[in-house]
């Protein structure tokens, strides 16, 4: 008997006894704008695919509309590993990596496809390079954004003199200040969450953003002037904490991968439908829209702004100098498509 009991007791450690729960994991995912915009939908959708990839094992909770605090805030968070993932634009970032103002150089892209096409391409990849270098923040790949225009309560911008003396939020960025600022506007950083009160106030006169982020926050009903100028294009980018990254297994690590380039397929796909839908809005709620000329602006900000960064920056000749280069063959790949 005693020596059943020992081979009882043998078979046992052999199995291993119960097998152990699978690892799980929860993600905060901070995010500025509120739950109707792009921004939301593409977090939900990477919450829904990594949920349902990984049996829900990996689980997403969105904190939009700033919760956390503004861009810089959930930057500094995701750096300390407080918050996993955030949506952040570049311009926010050029604060840790100077170099990312090339980026922002006013009327650098033709078209929102162009400067999409660029910050998916090489240029983009040296960025994303750069910034887990120096950061230790990995960029899993850019949103399709597209360009800021100016609002504002005023009037109608339709030439350069229209926008001279307006007090505008422009994001905290130098070269952005720079730019607007030589175009003879009061250049005001500020967060984007204080925005809608300061203009209700009257402590600003407009800002600038995309025609989406402008309806998603409601601001029609503070500003009444949208004007499609097109100064900069933002690119807008996922971030994920490098540790937290590099400490998932590499299945899961494959899935935030696929999970996050799918949804920012899906949020360009679904930005387009709601730029139309916005400026629709727009219009049902009394807002003017106007699309000037663009060619009268351009003087008052180039070369002089262009010039002004390049002596700004490490090598800043040279790599604008490569960035024109760049966005000039992927301007001309796209028109032989």
């Amino acid at each position: 008997m005693r020596r059943f009991g020992s081979l009882a007791a043998l078979l046992a450690l052999s199995c291993g006894g119960p097998a152990p729960d699978p690892p799980t994991w929860t993600v905060r995912f901070s995010h500025v704008l509120s739950t109707s915009s792009e921004f939301h939908l593409m977090a939900e959708r990477f919450r829904d695919l990594m949920d349902e990839r990984t049996g829900g094992r990996f689980r997403v909770v969105i904190y939009p509309s700033g919760q956390l605090g503004g861009e810089r805030v959930a930057f500094e968070q995701i750096q300390a590993g407080a918050v996993q993932v955030a949506i952040t634009g570049t311009p926010v970032l050029s604060g840790w990596v100077p170099e990312t103002q090339v980026f922002d150089l006013p009327f650098l892209f033709e078209t929102r496809d162009h400067g999409l096409r660029v910050m998916q391409g090489p240029a983009g990849d040296w960025w994303r390079d750069l910034l887990l270098e120096r950061t230790g923040v990995r960029s899993l790949g850019f949103l399709d954004y597209g360009f800021r225009h100016v609002y504002n309560r005023r009037g109608p911008v339709e030439a350069p003199p229209d926008l001279a003396g307006l007090k505008l939020r422009v994001l905290q960025n130098a070269t952005y200040l720079a730019a607007y600022s030589a175009l003879g506007v009061q250049a005001t950083p500020m967060n984007y969450g204080e925005v809608y009160s300061a203009l209700q106030q009257g402590v600003i006169d407009g800002g600038e953003a995309n025609a989406i982020g402008f309806v998603s926050s409601r601001l029609y009903e503070v500003a009444k002037f949208y004007s499609f100028t097109s100064i900069t294009y933002n690119p807008i980018t996922l971030l994920v904490n490098e540790p937290f990254y590099r400490s998932l297994p590499p299945d899961i690590r494959d899935l935030v991968d696929r999970s996050a380039a799918d949804a920012l397929t899906y949020q360009s796909e679904v930005a387009r439908r709601m730029e139309a839908d916005a400026v629709a809005e727009m219009r049902a709620n009394g807002v003017e829209i106007s699309r000037p000329d663009l060619a009268p602006f351009a003087p008052s900000v180039r070369p002089r702004i262009w010039d002004e960064l390049a002596a700004r920056l490490p090598d800043g000749e040279g790599l604008i100098a490569r960035l024109v280069e760049e966005a000039a063959r992927t301007a001309a790949d796209g028109v032989s498509q």
